[in-house]
């Protein structure tokens, strides 16, 4: 009689199709979210869903109580190794964001460890909390909000100087104007043509 082999859970087997549907129904029947594998090592599930990569089903476990820093035959901090070996990083960056442990020797690529605490928290989560990003060439700018109705007043104390250039500019338009007086034909003289024709600062410029 041939022996009987290792039979997958309804979990386990929902987690390899990818269904998260039945996942929830499995978990819903009493299917334990830290089934041991084969070895007796427990955390099988999880171990299996961060190395297919389906975020919903990754979610879904730790919501209801998977151990972010389960250990498997070869050692701690088995989720988030096997998310990495099957080039899973956004699933790396939420074990980390749910407090996943780095094993000793283990790297983990600045582009995943960016990605820790910007992604969106499990229910019940308190969200991490991060700084405003700005861009390479420009600093973060810190805007505070005034109370309302609030006036900021500046106090100029004086103001120096003059335009120079308005006044070079009105005597040349001076001299242009008593040019062409000059070259125009004289009119006929009169009482008026004996007054003394007013200079620059007389002309009421």
């Amino acid at each position: 009689m041939p022996k009987k082999g290792f039979q997958p859970s309804k979990l386990v087997a929902a987690i390899r199709a990818g269904r998260l549907s039945g996942v929830i129904l499995a978990i819903e029947d009493g299917c334990d979210v830290e089934e041991a594998d084969i070895h007796g090592v427990r955390g099988l599930p999880l171990r299996i869903a961060c190395f297919e990569g389906e975020m919903a089903i990754v979610r879904e476990l730790l919501r209801c109580g998977a151990n972010v820093n389960a250990m498997a035959a070869d050692g701690p901090g088995a989720p988030l190794r096997l998310a990495l070996r099957g080039g899973n990083g956004e699933i790396a960056a939420l074990l980390l964001q749910n407090g996943a442990e780095i094993p000793a020797g283990l790297e983990i690529d600045p582009a995943v460890l960016s990605r820790v605490g910007k992604l969106s928290p499990l229910p019940g989560e308190a969200p991490v909390p991060r700084l405003p990003e700005a861009p390479p060439d420009k600093p973060v700018e810190i805007i505070q909000t005034l109370p309302e109705h609030t006036i900021e007043e500046v106090d100029v104390q004086a103001c120096y100087g003059t335009d120079t250039n308005l006044l070079a500019m009105d005597l040349l338009r001076f001299d242009e104007e008593a040019n062409a007086a000059a070259a125009a034909p004289s009119p006929p003289k009169d009482s008026t043509s004996d007054k003394k024709k007013s200079g620059f600062w007389k002309s009421g410029r």
